[in-house]
């Protein structure tokens, strides 16, 4: 994503919004400042301030949107820091977790102080009270979708419609919530507020279907994290849902493998990717995500015929091409 910034003359937006996380993260409690830097000096792909800031920029108001942009990479910091938790994460983009360092209750502490902090500086925003019913209904959404994932870690009965619930709140609802967000900001009429929420939304169900899809063809250097992490924990992802509704020589080893939580180890687990992609799960998958995309398009051509279109149509493009 930053690079569709730097192509359209906003790299700067971002490095102000990177400037106003450092000074939001520089909390008065020293631990729980060190963690929060790090986990912003970890980096990240910035989407969801991005998408933001191009919300914005339809209506001119980029600089204004700064505070809000930082705000919202918070909130997604925090359920990153809570994800490390459930997921009993070792590290994240290369560097060891705040929950490997310091133990579990200690990170989740320190996720909920950056969320409250993040919410506080939504609160003192204008229109802030749509602004905060708009990240009450998140942080809902956004907990639902991860009590459904701890529900059905290592059920091989999951349908692609369990998957889109649980992807709906875990990711695409923060991206919608993103653009959403930045249009009630700006003013926006309520019919401009929809179309940029399904944007988000649309944007947000394709760029978590790309990283299931890089989760088994990716190495770990390149992700940040073990190759195939999500299929080690029991995590359904769209690949292997696809895979395992098919018959195929092998199935059986494949559900077996996953049912007894395989116990072969991270051997097990690259034996059981080697089935999935065998079996043409991440050509199936990207072909399901490439319906996402047609209906952020379609929610794109919608706008009136500015700036904006050309640089959102290029984030569509970042998406499908997109290689960590």
């Amino acid at each position: 994503m930053l690079k569709i910034l730097e192509m359209h003359g906003m790299k700067e937006r971002l490095r102000d919004v990177e400037a106003y996380l450092e000074q939001a993260l520089d909390f008065e409690h020293p631990a729980i400042r060190e963690k929060a830097l790090n986990t912003l000096h970890a980096g990240g792909k910035r989407v969801r301030p991005a998408l933001a800031i191009m919300t914005a920029s339809m209506y001119g108001k980029e600089k204004e949107i700064i505070p809000l942009a930082a705000a919202l990479e918070m909130v997604h910091m925090a359920s990153l820091i809570h994800d490390d938790v459930v997921d009993q994460a070792d590290t994240r983009r290369g560097q060891a977790t705040i929950n490997a360092e310091t133990g579990n209750r200690y990170a989740i502490h320190v996720g909920d102080y950056v969320l409250m902090k993040a919410i506080d500086m939504i609160r003192a925003l204008p229109n802030s009270n749509r602004l905060l019913q708009i990240m009450a209904e998140l942080s809902i959404e956004m907990s639902l979708g991860e009590v459904e994932q701890l529900r059905s870690t290592f059920d091989v009965n999951q349908t692609v419609e369990d998957y889109n619930y649980r992807i709906d709140r875990k990711t695409a609802i923060l991206m919608a919530s993103s653009c959403q967000a930045a249009a009630v900001a700006c003013g926006a009429s309520e019919q401009d507020i929809d179309i940029f929420y399904q944007i988000g939304y649309n944007l947000g169900m394709e760029f978590q279907i790309q990283d299931d899809i890089l989760d088994m063809s990716r190495d770990s250097q390149k992700l940040g994290k073990p190759a195939g992490s999500d299929l080690a924990h029991g995590i359904m992802t769209l690949p292997t849902i696809l895979v395992l509704q098919k018959e195929f020589a092998g199935k059986e080893e494949l559900i077996h493998s996953i049912k007894s939580q395989f116990p072969g180890g991270q051997a097990e687990v690259n034996r059981a990717i080697s089935i999935i992609i065998r079996q043409g799960g991440l050509q199936d998958a990207e072909a399901y995500g490439e319906g996402y995309l047609a209906q952020a398009t379609a929610c794109i051509e919608q706008l009136p015929d500015v700036k904006l279109k050309k640089q959102l149509m290029s984030g569509v493009k970042f998406l499908r091409e997109r290689a960590f």
